[in-house]
């Protein structure tokens, strides 16, 4: 018998399947505040997705919607700024207020962590 378990179903289905840990993404380690908003992402059925690219970099995203969050990341990088792309990441599904605000919260606090003397840049959509 063989199984295969997805991690966005762990919000559905995760008291069934008992104490599984997903390993993180191409063997990378998580920052805390990436494991913060994926906390948030297993409690509810929308989705939270956040990963550090480069927090030295200058040009942050907090994109609604997967499809709308790669539409951003591309063109940042087909725009030639793609060394200067700080994070990926999307919030969708209809998040609670407290869930945005958290989420909002942790990338903000993140893009301030480094200072740039020629500034951040932040996009909002």
């Amino acid at each position: 018998l063989a199984a295969k378990l997805d991690e966005t179903a762990s919000f559905l289905c995760g008291a069934d399947w008992g104490r599984i840990a997903f390993p993180p993404q191409f063997g990378r380690t998580t920052c805390p505040e990436e494991q913060f908003i994926r906390d948030l992402d297993s409690k509810t059925g929308a989705s939270l997705k956040l990963t550090v690219l480069n927090e030295k970099a200058r040009i942050w995203t907090m994109v609604a919607g997967g499809g709308a969050s790669v539409v951003y990341a591309d063109t940042i990088c087909d725009l030639g700024f793609g060394h200067e792309l700080a994070n990926y990441g999307e919030y969708s599904g209809a998040p609670s207020t407290e869930d945005t605000y958290n989420y909002a919260k942790t990338v903000i606090g993140l893009m301030c962590k480094e200072k740039d003397p020629r500034g951040k840049i932040f996009i909002v959509g």
